[in-house]
């Protein structure tokens, strides 16, 4: 399964502190994963088929545009979460007026207690940085206490053919069927992928699972 090598940020403090010197001072597009239609991710959100109050948490969102393409599409209560203050600025800079309801928050993925459910999780490459048993079990308890019941996830790593490095750290890559076994409880609906073109031009594949709480 996953090429991992070893030095890399493992406690919460020294995760914020990288996150936020990756995002400090660059463009969007100096970062690998940039996107400004999420296609992948927005396809499997509509696999889902949630009405527009329903509440969706981003974790990772990073400077991703996925709450901008979803307040277009009239959704009322998105909440985005990152290590990184300064990608979060940027993020409600770029709403504007139109994202005023939309709740961005510094958390830790792995420590997330948010104090509400949502209907939807969403997480496009924070899961393939988890290298360790550890990590991805505080990760599933943090999907628990913030997910429904018969709430939706949509979770994207890196492929099989992916890079075995993103931002300079080590990741596991996952096949669609791997994705889907590290979530016990949870139903597999449908998978998907892409070839991300990075804005330099190299690609990168992805991996992604829409998952149903059934535990």
């Amino acid at each position: 399964m996953p090429d991992i090598s070893p030095a890399r940020p493992d406690d919460a403090e020294s995760r914020s502190a990288y996150w936020e010197a990756v995002h400090d001072g660059k463009g969007v597009d100096a970062v690998s994963w940039w996107q400004s239609v999420p296609g992948l991710s927005l396809e499997l959100v509509d696999a889902a088929r949630l009405g527009t109050a329903e509440p969706i948490l981003d974790v990772g969102a990073g400077w991703s545009t996925l709450v901008d393409h979803l307040v277009e599409r009239g959704y009322r209560d998105l909440t985005a979460i990152d290590l990184s203050a300064t990608a979060l600025r940027t993020v409600r800079e770029r709403l504007g007026p139109s994202g005023d309801q939309v709740v961005l928050q510094v958390a830790d993925v792995l420590n997330l207690r948010l104090g509400k459910r949502f209907a939807l999780w969403h997480d496009r490459a924070v899961f393939h940085f988890l290298t360790e048993p550890d990590e991805r079990s505080d990760y599933l308890a943090s999907m628990e206490r913030s997910l429904r019941p018969d709430g939706f996830a949509v979770v994207a790593t890196f492929g099989p053919d992916g890079p075995l490095t993103c931002s300079g750290l080590p990741i596991v890559r996952y096949t669609h069927l791997e994705l889907a076994a590290q979530f016990s409880g949870y139903q597999l609906l449908s998978t998907s992928g892409e070839d991300h073109v990075t804005p330099w031009g190299s690609t990168q594949q992805f991996t992604a699972v829409l998952l149903r709480r059934v535990g």
